[in-house]
């Protein structure tokens, strides 16, 4: 009963949990499937028919260009394998002529009757008669050698110490000197008395190439010396001599993938043994993304080597690639003919709407009358009728409200003044209270002088608005009272490039910032901090930025800040009640900026956590552009 239970609990969770799962499935599908639909219904109409037009033609054509070059590239494929296969045969079958006419040399000199003699006999005491035996061992090899060009030297190495050789006159080294008669013995043992091949190889390539067989006693079958043929080389290249050139790359490997020969007409494509890695079968034909080439090849009975053709595959497809060119430009034409059709059609819709929404735009912009003169009796018509008549409404209610409005901003500026003056008050007046309590000395004066200057500029007895450099010694002198407070905790520079120093700004504009930065900034520091003023001109803009080595703020909190400073006045008022407002002093700042100049200037901050704080401030350099309100303020 107890397992039952376990069991059916294990069910219903199996099942809870399969359920969770699609549901999950079914929340993303649905999520895709509404974000397809929202980005569909942002098209533009003239957007929304051309997309229904190439859906309709473009991709259709897409898809059957891709097919017709997709057969027509595995016809390449197949005509090519079964080409290459058909060659390869070819070559096989020389290769087979060539290793049966070495192996009857082979056997020939195996049953000659003077060299098995020389063999078996352990000893000739007469020094003439071994030199004869020498000399006749040595003629029968040279006969063999000058008949067959194939062959490149001979030698008969007995077990008793004797060895015979020959070589043609076109060797460099003689084969007495080159033979590895260790190694070759090995490979010639491991046959047993049967012809095998050794390939004496550096580098990756195949230097020299014997043909090898021990040589055992006809009674006693003990092993009594080794024969060895050095093949020539450069004969092998024979068995492809002849051979049509359309497959012109064609490579021999030795059983150890060495390269023994190849033909290659196209040297800067030339691909050593080490390209095609290890080919397992004993023939195949395949597409070695590798080395990006059709590789066909067989391997040589008795052998072990391979005969590889390879084709590159740009080469393979160049047919295949002037068809799918073609296509592409049968598509481009195509698409450009019907797309000037359809859209000669979608304008005489589009045109109408845009005119209409032309004038919307213009009756948000500029709160003016807007008439469209456009004589339509369809639907379109309706809409323009209607928008002339709701252009003329707006325009009388424009006129009814613009003085609330202004009322109701002007109350707003002086909301943001009363805000700012009594937190700067307060603050200043702290650092005095803590020089006093700290310091206990004469320099209170010097800290009253400053604050007195920084009241006045507040008051804004003079005009209102000063030079970037006026604003600049007021920060001076923020910095000159704050350092009683901090000594040499703060390092303060400033920094005026290309004339941006004689541009008039509103008073008070900066000090906020910079007081901002000390206790935002530099009071969170253990160790000393610095602060960039810093102003140039940009084009028509003037660029003001205040940057301190603080602690940085964090990318979510720093998203939120910037999101907030980049609202328009009415959205920032009208959310004003709602939100929990941080760092005011930088809000209230970018607001002057807003009401004073638009809102596409204001704020902007750049942060990273541990390193640095940087605000932006931009403005017009030329203050003619400017709305005309103005509101003074200071500290957050």
């Amino acid at each position: 009963m107890k397992n039952t239970a376990n069991s059916g609990r294990m069910k219903d969770m199996c099942f809870n949990a399969a359920r969770h799962t699609n549901n999950i499935l079914w929340g993303t599908v649905k999520q895709l499937k509404n974000r397809i639909v929202r980005f569909y219904k942002n098209l533009s109409i003239k957007k929304k028919l051309l997309l229904a037009f190439y859906i309709q033609i473009i991709i259709p054509m897409i898809f059957m260009g891709f097919l017709s070059y997709r057969n027509f590239a595995e016809t390449i494929n197949r005509m090519s394998m079964s080409y290459a296969r058909d060659l390869l045969q070819m070559i096989e079958l020389r290769f087979e002529d060539f290793l049966t006419n070495l192996s009857v040399i082979s056997q020939d000199l195996l049953y000659d009757k003077t060299i098995y003699n020389a063999l078996i006999s352990k000893y000739i005491e007469d020094p003439i008669l071994d030199y004869e035996i020498d000399n006749e061992i040595s003629n029968t090899m040279k006969k063999i050698i000058l008949s067959r060009p194939e062959v490149q030297a001979i030698a008969v190495v007995g077990n008793n110490g004797k060895f015979y050789y020959a070589d043609d006159n076109s060797s460099t080294s003689s084969i007495k000197n080159i033979l590895p008669y260790e190694k070759v013995l090995e490979k010639a043992r491991k046959a047993q008395g049967k012809v095998t091949w050794y390939t004496d190889s550096s580098n990756g390539v195949v230097n020299y190439i014997y043909l090898v067989r021990t040589i055992y006693h006809q009674d006693t079958f003990e092993e009594i010396g080794l024969q060895a043929i050095l093949v020539d080389k450069d004969f092998i290249k024979t068995v492809f001599d002849g051979l049509t050139r359309s497959m012109q790359n064609i490579v021999i490997l030795s059983d150890g993938y060495d390269l023994i020969a190849a033909r290659n007409s196209d040297s800067g494509y030339f691909i050593d043994g080490t390209s095609f890695g290890r080919l397992e079968n004993e023939r195949d034909s395949k597409i070695d993304r590798n080395i990006n080439a059709l590789v066909s090849y067989i391997t040589v009975s008795g052998t072990g080597w391979k005969v590889i053709t390879y084709v590159p595959l740009n080469v393979l497809y160049r047919d295949a690639y002037a068809l799918r060119r073609n296509l592409l430009l049968l598509c481009i034409v195509t698409a450009i003919i019907l797309s000037a059709f359809n859209l000669a059609i979608a304008m005489s819709f589009i045109n109408p709407i845009n005119r209409l929404v032309k004038g919307m735009k213009m009756v948000q912009k500029d709160n003016r009358i807007v008439y469209i003169d456009d004589e339509r009796e369809d639907e379109i018509g309706f809409l323009n009728k209607t928008f002339n008549e709701m252009s003329r409404e707006i325009n009388h209610l424009v006129n009814w409200v613009y003085r609330e409005q202004i009322t109701r901003k002007e109350a707003e500026l002086k909301a943001l003044q009363a805000q700012i003056n009594p937190h700067f008050l307060f603050n200043t007046l702290e650092s005095i209270n803590w020089m006093a309590m700290l310091n206990n000395v004469p320099e209170i004066s010097e800290a009253v002088t400053d604050l007195s200057d920084l009241l006045e500029a507040s008051i804004g007895r003079g005009d209102r608005l000063i030079t970037v450099e006026e604003e600049f010694m007021y920060s001076d002198k923020y910095i000159s009272i704050i350092k009683r407070r901090f000594e040499d905790k703060i390092e303060f520079r400033k920094e005026i490039l290309n004339g941006a120093g004689k541009i008039k700004i509103p008073r008070l504009l900066i000090q906020p910032l910079v007081e901002n930065a000390v206790y935002h900034g530099i009071d969170k520091l253990r160790g000393k901090g610095e602060i960039l003023l810093k102003a140039y001109l940009e084009g028509e803009r003037l660029v003001i930025i205040v940057m301190d080595t603080g602690p940085g703020i964090d990318s979510a909190e720093l998203d939120a800040l910037n999101r907030r400073l980049s609202m328009d006045n009415d959205t920032y008022f009208k959310n004003l009640s709602t939100e929990k407002r941080q760092s005011i002093g930088i809000e209230n700042v970018n607001r002057r900026i807003k009401l004073f100049y638009g809102d596409n200037y204001g704020l902007k901050i750049e942060s990273e956590k541990g390193k640095y704080t940087r605000v932006i401030v931009n403005i017009p350099a030329n203050v003619e552009s400017a709305e005309g309100y103005y509101v003074q303020g200071n500290d957050y």
